[in-house]
């Protein structure tokens, strides 16, 4: 059985929080119909609105990350010539293969490396070399280091490169001062600089978007972030999730060798998704459309009741501050994302984005979404957390903007962080929750901190002595009853309640005390 969680289309971009496909399917089928007019107002890579207008249906994908756009626009575009792209590349790679040798020729070897284990003083430790079938490794002598390290420091990059200051963020490890720059080696950093040049010089229009794709794919792949799984030796990759930390050491990647194996996947991608629109790779005969949008959430541009369903995943809290960690990618691309409208909790002192705002802003975007959908039609989302600040952000805005619900369910994802299997006391996957425009008046029921601590204690209570269950069926259970009930939540965090008053047991399951 195939794994659709990793078609092709969705693994052009490393960009964070996609959906799996599989699970976006049925609600398309269950909520629209082929014609119906589609939004997801937080969009990010946009595989809801792949799958939409693969089912037939109109889409309109919005969000205010200018990464997100673009990787939507490479995406969804009907019109790319592969081939012409192939044809391109190879001319690029004619030329930018000097450049690349000059960088990463080591004395004493005929091959350049495609992996370089450095410390976090710039000292090449090892090297990996490709032999096709078993890889490699070399360790680097004090004579080749010095050499090597003479070389770089002589070197002059003439091309141009981004230096953007980040955000100053120690929850993501972005320190004062820090650029774009300082994020890769000089080595890197040279050879992105010539590779981008090239790609803007050789290339031309959607095919300079698909060489672009695979290039900002690429960056932190080919950066300082890369660490190695020491557990697994010295060399072995891990892979970059969030934040900007180097550790003692790091993988210094080949920005030639891994941009091929990027471009690969772009293709790939490429190509699965025309298999999807029934349509070969020159010609379109597709009357389906789809819009790409970069409105602030809380006004969209959109006109009121005229969209059939909405589906979003929207911003996690302070989970994954989004655009300051994209700025690795939108700095390269020269655009500069509007932070002052981002929906998110940020743990920079610089930016005025707590849980208060994220609640507010939640709030608002929830109440635009209200006003664009259609009555009695449907709206879906989609997210997970560890902390109960986004469940009462989200929660109290799906509330508070007039929504009845209609479903509250999980759509667990096939694999777990690793915080997350370490700790039974947690949510395993994504909550699931789809609401209706009801025409309805909309009442709800504050109330104090104290009496919902106590209120919500004594639900929990009924729940598990009916029947020991799992964190996941203790939150299914008590988020419908503040559902249907219209419970405001104030300060109040569920998961605490739950840890002090009752116990799990050796089965992962809550019990009473």
């Amino acid at each position: 059985m195939i794994n659709k969680q990793k078609l092709p289309r969705y693994e052009m971009h490393k960009y964070w929080g996609k959906k799996p496909a599989f699970g976006l399917a049925p609600l398309i089928k269950k909520y629209s119909k082929p014609g119906d007019l589609l939004l997801d107002p937080f969009a990010g890579y946009g595989v809801f609105c792949s799958e939409a207008y693969i089912a037939g249906r109109n889409v309109i994908a919005n969000d205010l990350n200018p990464i997100a756009n673009f990787i939507e626009e490479n995406l969804l575009d009907n019109n790319i010539n592969i081939n012409k792209v192939l044809r391109t590349w190879t001319k690029i790679k004619d030329l930018f293969i000097p450049f690349v040798s000059y960088w990463y020729k080591i004395d004493g070897t005929n091959n350049l490396p495609i992996s370089v284990l450095r410390d976090h003083e710039g000292n090449i430790l090892k090297a990996r070399f490709d032999r096709n079938v078993i890889p490699q490794e070399i360790t680097f002598t004090q004579e080749q280091n010095e050499a090597y390290r003479k070389f770089e420091n002589e070197q002059e990059i003439t091309d141009w490169y981004p230096q953007n200051k980040l955000i100053p963020n120690s929850r993501i490890s972005a320190k004062k001062e820090m650029t774009v720059a300082d994020l890769f080696t000089k080595r890197q950093l040279a050879c992105h600089a010539r590779l981008y040049k090239l790609i803007k010089e050789y290339s031309s229009g959607a095919e300079q978007n698909i060489l672009l794709l695979a290039f900002t794919a690429n960056l932190a792949n080919c950066s300082v972030l890369v660490p190695p799984i020491k557990t697994r030796g010295e060399m072995a990759q891990g892979a970059w999730m969030t934040g900007f930390y180097t550790g003692e050491t790091y993988i210094e990647n080949n920005v030639l060798h891994y941009f091929e194996n990027r471009l690969a996947k772009v293709i790939s991608g490429k190509k699965d998704y025309y298999s999807c629109i029934q349509k070969d790779l020159f010609s379109s005969n597709n009357s389906t459309t789809y819009k790409i949008m970069s409105a602030d959430a809380k006004h969209l541009p959109i006109d009121d009741g005229s969209i059939d369903y909405v589906f979003t995943d929207p911003p996690y809290g302070d989970t994954v501050p989004y655009f300051e960690q994209s700025i690795i990618w939108n700095a390269w691309l020269k655009v500069e994302p509007d932070y002052q409208n981002e929906i998110v909790v940020s743990n920079s002192g610089v930016r005025n984005k707590d849980g208060y705002h994220f609640e507010e802003d939640i709030q608002k975007a929830f109440s635009e979404i209200r006003r664009v959908l259609k009555k009695d039609r449907h709206f879906s989302l989609t997210y997970h957390s560890l902390s109960g600040e986004e469940w009462k952000s989200i929660t109290n805005a799906c509330i508070q903007s007039g929504f009845e619900l209609e479903t509250y369910e999980w759509l667990t994802q096939k694999t777990f962080t690793p915080r997350q299997l370490n700790r039974v006391k947690t949510v395993k996957g994504d909550v699931l929750i789809t609401l209706r425009n009801s025409q309805n008046n909309f009442h709800y029921t504050p109330t104090d901190k104290e009496e919902q601590e106590e209120i919500i204690k004594k639900h929990l209570h009924k729940i598990i002595d009916r029947q020991s269950a799992d964190t996941n069926e203790v939150m299914i259970k008590i988020m419908e009853w503040i559902f249907s009930n219209k419970i405001i939540i104030n300060d109040v965090d569920i998961y605490k309640i739950l840890k002090d008053n009752f116990a799990i047991n050796d089965n992962g399951l809550w019990t009473i005390k």
